[in-house]
C-alpha cells in the first residue's frame, strides 16, 4: 500500500482516521506475509548483519529513571497513530514481547534470522568507563555456546539520556573517555572479540564505534592505536576498526579507522512528506522513501572503505511523539529494491570474505526499524531480505555464465 493523504482534511477523513484505530487487525491482516516454507539456501557471498539492540530486560538505573519494570516494550506499547495507514502501535508476534535474559527468546532469534539468510548480529554495547548497561543478554550469548550465530560489538559511546537521544539534556549516564579506559575497555570486550563466533575481516575481530567524534579527534586516535598494540599483544591479528556514521560525522579520513559503514536514517534525504490530516500534537517529521529508493542516489563512489547500510523502517514516534519525530515510510518492496541496489554494490567493491552489509535494524521496535515479524506485516521485512539475497545470487550466476 502506498501512503497517499488529501490536503483539504474533512469530517470524513477524519472518521476514517479514527475508524483505522478501531480497526487496527483488519488493516494489518491485508500486508501481512506469513513465515516462509523454504529457507535461505545460503548461496551468495554477502554477509547481512543485523544491528540488535538489548534493552528489551529491566535494570536498576532505568527502574530509578523511567518507572520500575521499564523496558523498550514500555515505549513501543504505548504508540498510537498519528494519521490514516500509519503503522503504530507496531505489536511483535511470533517471539513476541519478549525478555531478553532467557536464552531460549535467543534461539528463537537465530532460527529466525538463518531461515531468512541473515548473517549475524551487531550487539550495542554500553560502557562507560568500566560500568555496563543492557550486557546481561550479550553475556549469556557468549557464555552459550549453542547460541551459534555470528556477531560483532557495537560500543554505543554515547551519553544515556532520557530524551534518547544520546545528547547532554536529561543525561543519565554520561559518556568520558578517562585517561586509563583503552585498557579496560579492551579487557572488557577481550572474551567476545577471541570468541570462535566473533565477526571478522583479515582474521581481526570486527569492531564498531558508534561516535568517534564524540572525543577530541587525537584522543580517539590514541584509543585506536592503544587497543590495536593490545589486540596483537594478546595473540589476534589485530582489529578491524569501523567507524559509524552516525549524526554529523560523515568523513573519517583523519580517524585510524579501516573502514566506515552508513547508519541510515542518518546521511539521507528523502522527500518530505507533509499532506493530509495528520494529529495536531504530532510533533516531528514525515518522509516519503520512494523517490530515494527508486533514483538510487546511494550508489556512489567513496574515497575510503565504506560499508552499505539499509533500514527497515524507520517511525520513533514510540520514542518520541511529542519530541521531534522522524518517519520514514518505507514498505518492504521499497526494503527490498534499496537492499539488493547495495548488495550488488557491496559485490563490485568488496573482496568475498569482506562483503558486510548491515540492517537497521533486528530489534529497534521503538524506533519503528525492526526485521523481527510485526501484527502488520507479519515476515515481510525478513522475506524482503531473503528474496534480496536469492536475487543477487541469480544474478550474479547470470553474469558468470
Amino acid at each position: 500500500m502506498r501512503f497517499s493523504f488529501k490536503v483539504k482534511v474533512s469530517y470524513k477523513d477524519k472518521f476514517q482516521y479514527y475508524d483505522y484505530i478501531e480497526n487496527y487487525g483488519n488493516y494489518a491482516k491485508k500486508d501481512c506475509v506469513p513465515i516462509t516454507e523454504s529457507f535461505y539456501d545460503n548461496s551468495s557471498s554477502i554477509k547481512p548483519i543485523a544491528f540488535y539492540l538489548p534493552q528489551f530486560h529491566s535494570i536498576p538505573l532505568n527502574d530509578k529513571n523511567f518507572g520500575k519494570g521499564f523496558t523498550e516494550w514500555t515505549n513501543v506499547s504505548k504508540a498510537l497513530p498519528q494519521f490514516p495507514g500509519h503503522h503504530q502501535p507496531q505489536i511483535p508476534i511470533d517471539v513476541g514481547f519478549y525478555d531478553l535474559t532467557h536464552d531460549d527468546v535467543m534461539y528463537r532469534q537465530i532460527e529466525l534470522a538463518k531461515m531468512y539468510g541473515i548473517y549475524g548480529f551487531c550487539f550495542y554495547y554500553y560502557w562507560f568507563s568500566g560500568k555496563r548497561l543492557l550486557e546481561k543478554p550479550l553475556f549469556n550469548w557468549l557464555n552459550n555456546k549453542d547460541l551459534n550465530l555470528p556477531f560483532c560489538l557495537c560500543w554505543a559511546n554515547e551519553n544515556w539520556s532520557k530524551l534518547w537521544d544520546g545528547g547532554n539534556k536529561e543525561v543519565v549516564m554520561e559518556q568520558k573517555l578517562q585517561d586509563d579506559d583503552d585498557e579496560k575497555f579492551f579487557y572488557d570486550i577481550l572474551p567476545f572479540l577471541k570468541d570462535e563466533r566473533y565477526i571478522k575481516v583479515d582474521n581481526k575481530p570486527v569492531l564498531l564505534i558508534y561516535r568517534l567524534n564524540l572525543f577530541e579527534k587525537e584522543r580517539v586516535n590514541k584509543f585506536i592505536k592503544n587497543i590495536r598494540a593490545l589486540a596483537e599483544k594478546e595473540g589476534l591479528f589485530g582489529i578491524h576498526l569501523v567507524g559509524v556514521k552516525s549524526f554529523e560525522l560523515r568523513d573519517f579520513e583523519e580517524y585510524d579507522v579501516d573502514a566506515s559503514v552508513e547508519f541510515p536514517p542518518f546521511g539521507i534525504n528523502p522527500n518530505l512528506f507533509d499532506e493530509g490530516y495528520v494529529n495536531k500534537n504530532f510533533v516531528g517529521e514525515i518522509y516519503d522513501m520512494t523517490s530515494y529508493v527508486e533514483k538510487a542516489d546511494y550508489i556512489n563512489e567513496n574515497n575510503t572503505k565504506l560499508y552499505k547500510s539499509v533500514f527497515c523502517g524507520w517511525d520513533n514516534t514510540a520514542r518520541k511523539v511529542r519530541s521531534g519525530a522522524a518517519i520514514f515510510l518505507l514498505e518492504p518492496d521499497l526494503y527490498k529494491k534499496w537492499l539488493y541496489n547495495i548488495m550488488k554494490w557491496t559485490r563490485k567493491n568488496h573482496k568475498e570474505n569482506d562483503r558486510l552489509v548491515f540492517i537497521n535494524a533486528w530489534n529497534e521496535w521503538g524506533e519503528g526499524a525492526h526485521l523481527e515479524p510485526s501484527l502488520r506485516y507479519g515476515y515481510a521485512y525478513l522475506q524482503a531480505t531473503k528474496e534480496a539475497l536469492e536475487e543477487v545470487s541469480l544474478t550474479n550466476e547470470k553474469n558468470v555464465e
